[in-house]
């Protein structure tokens, strides 16, 4: 008799060799053998021969028992049961076993998880990504201008200064509303071109570079298209365009940049504005600023670029005097 038990085990460790397919779990106070093969999925005589146990009535807390499988360990996740919720339900939201989520947590009975419980996840289990954290957008009365923080999107900004998203994305001329870069200064209202917003001046500081306002080199009028005239601004000054013109468009300008003059440090060059009368437009390189002559003929004060086509007009000019 003893060398048959002997074969029975033998054939047993043949079958569940325990290196490969067996992991440890420690009896707690009051579980009993089928507790222990409902939560780990197996039957009560399957974890008897593992254990080399005759009687399934005798179990004492504390002591431990080989189960198939590997080793479930707990990771750092953690999950509170919300209403509705099963075991199941959860185990498949985290990519697990109900078996493995029932042993990292000591359950006895799958079908029953409290509202509010915290579960402990396995070392295995898919962690959602951190998901985006939006950041609430408060408006400043009278504000023409947000600058984007980290968590805020087009369209909370949008929102919350009561503007249509399409508006947002045309007066900021966005290639990409859905990537809008921390930092990004939006304007929220259509931006009045610096050249119209400056106030008519023809006094400067010397820290605005201002270009001397002389005399341009008078020459003939060009039969070139456009065929609107340039007209000067100043009464005292009579200046006709050159034979040679290349008119370029940048926004509501006609820009001749083929007559393009230094001055005082600065370039200056004639311009038609969107109602086809005649200015002077200036860029001073070394302080990346512009200015133009208004309707009486003196210039007005520096100011940086702001509009798109400022911007590109500034820029070609600069580079291509580099």
């Amino acid at each position: 008799m003893r060398r048959s038990g002997f074969a029975v085990l033998a054939l047993t460790a043949l079958i569940l060799p325990l290196s490969a397919t067996a992991a440890t779990i420690t009896v707690r106070p009051g579980e009993t053998l089928t507790d222990i093969a409902y939560r780990s999925g197996v039957s009560v005589g399957t974890l008897m021969r593992l254990n080399n146990m005759s009687n399934a009535n005798y179990l004492e807390a504390g002591s431990q028992l080989q189960v198939p499988g590997p080793r479930v360990n707990a990771g750092s996740g953690r999950h509170r049961v919300k209403k509705g919720e099963t075991l199941s339900r959860i185990a498949t939201q985290y990519k697990v076993s109900s078996r493995d989520l029932m042993i990292v947590n000591g359950l006895r009975n799958a079908n029953h998880v409290e509202v509010g419980q915290t579960l402990k996840l396995p070392s295995n289990a898919v962690l959602p990504k951190p998901g985006f954290k939006p950041v609430a957008v408060t408006p400043i009365a009278g504000a023409t201008e947000h600058t984007v923080v980290k968590g805020q999107t087009l369209t909370q900004i949008a929102k919350a200064y009561k503007l249509p998203i399409s508006t947002l994305i045309s007066i900021n001329d966005l290639t990409n509303p859905n990537k809008v870069e921390v930092g990004t200064r939006l304007y929220l209202t259509q931006p009045t071109t610096a050249l119209a917003t400056q106030s008519v001046s023809a006094k400067a500081t010397p820290s605005q570079s201002k270009p001397a306002v002389t005399k341009p080199v008078q020459t003939k009028v060009s039969k070139a298209k456009p065929a609107k005239k340039v007209v000067p601004a100043s009464k005292t000054t009579k200046t006709q365009l050159a034979k040679s013109t290349d008119w370029r468009t940048y926004g509501p300008l006609q820009v001749d940049w083929a007559n393009w003059q230094p001055m005082g440090g600065s370039q200056v060059v004639p311009t038609l504005n969107a109602q086809g009368q005649g200015l002077y437009l200036a860029v001073n390189c070394s302080a990346k600023k512009i200015n133009a002559t208004g309707a009486d003929g003196s210039w007005k004060l520096w100011a940086s670029p702001q509009s798109r086509f400022e911007k590109d007009l500034v820029k070609d000019r600069c580079q291509a005097r580099a």
